[in-house]
């Protein structure tokens, strides 16, 4: 060994620290997500009842309680009293928690948002009219008719919950598990987009029209067409906040 080689490990050897031993928690997280992994624990399977459970791992209690609170927390199981644990059907929520932190220490621009959205949407929309059902356009057919009602009622705001409702059905239409889920946990940031590029529109028909073009484009299964249509969708909406951003300062200098 080179005398610099020698002095690079000892300089390096100085960074490391004694691994600590894994918590109790932790191992009890360990073995379950271990257990997942080989399908010995499927969505909705019931977990032994704490007093067998801890037996069995050979933990306290109170410790196989945080592991099990930890879990739930982030989504993994569903806990509720008198009725023991069982894996999550689904990992809708397992990001949800993360996500909400992260809207609230990044505090994202609306039109960030609406450029997250873009990204995955347009893609969304293609693969909805490869892949939905009758009953998803259906589905989307329905949301739709509910933001047509509004188009004539004195109520604006009820412009919001049917489009939200819309656009998860486009994304569950797209069989995309994973980018379904993500945008759910972007739910709330969503909602936002929706009543900010509200506000900023003049008239809801250039929007209500935009997502009938979206709907049409599912239904007649063109793929193309329909990543167009919620492309369009998208910079419509950024150009109407733009128009209201530029209205609140004053209009251009």
């Amino acid at each position: 060994m080179s005398i610099v080689q020698e002095k690079n490990e000892k300089k390096i050897a100085g960074f490391f620290q004694p691994v600590q031993k894994i918590s109790v928690v932790d191992d009890i997280i360990e073995q379950i997500k271990s257990l997942m992994r080989d399908n010995h624990f499927r969505p909705g399977s019931k977990l032994p009842s704490e007093r067998e459970l801890a037996k069995q791992l050979g933990v306290s209690r109170p410790s196989l309680r945080e592991a099990l609170r930890t879990l739930a927390l982030m989504g993994v199981l569903d806990t509720r009293h008198g009725a023991g644990s069982q894996i999550a059907d689904s990992g809708a929520d397992v990001l949800r928690t993360p996500f909400e932190f992260l809207m609230m220490l990044e505090q994202p621009s609306v039109r960030e948002l609406y450029e997250a959205r873009e990204l995955i949407e347009v893609f969304l929309a293609g693969r909805a009219a490869e892949c939905r059902t009758d009953e998803e356009v259906t589905a989307i057919e329905a949301a739709l008719a509910e933001m047509r009602e509004v188009l004539a009622s004195p109520d604006p705001t009820a412009w919001t919950e049917p489009n939200l409702r819309f656009h998860a059905a486009v994304w569950k239409a797209a069989h995309n598990v994973v980018l379904e889920h993500i945008l759910g946990c972007l739910r709330d940031g969503i909602r936002l987009c929706i009543e900010t590029s509200r506000r900023a529109f003049r008239s809801l028909v250039v929007p209500y029209e935009v997502h009938a073009e979206i709907t049409d484009a599912i239904r007649r299964r063109r793929p193309e067409a329909a990543r167009r249509a919620m492309s369009r969708h998208m910079k419509l909406a950024m150009e109407a906040l733009q128009d209201l951003e530029s209205h609140s300062r004053g209009g251009p200098q």
